[in-house]
């Protein structure tokens, strides 16, 4: 049994009790999966000791939790007014889910505010105006979308008085619209659609899957790059195992693409189409003649 010093100890059921209510038992268990048993005597030592900190804790229905904390955040009036126009923008563009993240998000927040912040947000959230941005006329349109593209669906629209089957979308916004850049399954090319012609959406039983899509550039990364690697407008994941990433991309410039991708050495390789792998072993031929007529 390792030995671990009681101020961590200390500080993990305070991480815990901040996260939500626990009981003892649950406090206990969390705990055991550190190597860390404890006994209900010396939980209530703790509790005694971030009580004399200054922390608040109460027991509510056999759960123990963290009613307030000795520090506060010190934010302006010009903070709180921002949360609270985040929120109204927040509970207006996304779904339910989301919604209630950002509810969570915003509580805490608030929870290491002082006294008055409470009264603060709200009195700025009563006197936010709504805000009409141009996308959330569409939202139901987004959500959908968003949706099917994120359980990697086919999508079928109704497109002006064209019919459809498009995949791999992604959203462009402008100051009076927005245009939804999809890949036409019929055309086998892309198209920047405006999405208040979109009249009708709904998916196919069927799954999107990257060999029908010769036109993107698809590429894996592994090790270290698998994990640190941020996606770029237009990229999108489409397999990940434990030491790698496969992604694809439709919007950068081949050549810029392949510029960016040679950066990355050997933790990342192009996988298809074979056009583009043959054009990147063909730059990186040219940059080894070069590297070899500077040498000598």
């Amino acid at each position: 049994m390792r030995k671990i010093d009681a101020s961590y100890r200390i500080m993990k059921i305070f991480k815990m009790l901040y996260k939500g209510p626990h009981s003892l038992d649950e406090i206990c268990d969390e705990l055991y999966g550190e190597d860390i048993i404890l006994s209900r005597e010396t939980i209530a030592k703790y509790f005694k000791t971030l009580r004399k900190s200054g922390c608040v804790i109460r027991k509510r229905r056999g759960k123990f939790e963290l009613e307030s904390v000795p520090f506060s955040l010190d934010l302006s009036d010009e903070d709180f007014y921002f949360l609270a126009a985040f929120e109204n923008l927040g509970l207006n563009l996304y779904g339910e889910n989301i919604r209630d993240d950002l509810k969570t998000a915003l509580s805490k927040i608030l929870s290491l505010t002082d006294g008055s912040g409470y009264e603060k947000y709200r009195g700025f959230s009563n006197g936010v105006a709504k805000i009409n941005h141009i996308s959330l006329l569409f939202r139901d349109k987004i959500s959908k979308l968003l949706k099917f593209g994120y359980d990697n669906s086919k999508i079928k629209v109704l497109y002006g008085d064209r019919k459809m089957n498009i995949s791999h979308i992604s959203f462009k916004y402008c100051d009076n619209a927005v245009f939804v850049h999809v890949f036409n399954e019929d055309s086998k090319n892309y198209e920047l659609l405006l999405l208040e012609n979109i009249k009708e959406i709904y998916s196919t039983p069927k799954s999107s899957l990257a060999s029908n899509f010769a036109p993107y550039t698809v590429f894996e990364l592994r090790g270290r790059l698998k994990n640190s690697y941020s996606l770029y407008e237009g990229e999108r994941v489409i397999k990940t195992g434990e030491d790698f990433m496969v992604v694809s991309n439709n919007f950068e410039d081949k050549n810029e693409l392949f510029k960016r991708l040679v950066r990355y050495g050997k933790l990342c390789r192009i996988v298809s189409p074979k056009g583009d792998i043959e054009k990147f072993k063909n730059m990186l031929d040219k940059m080894s003649d070069n590297f070899k007529v500077k040498a000598n």
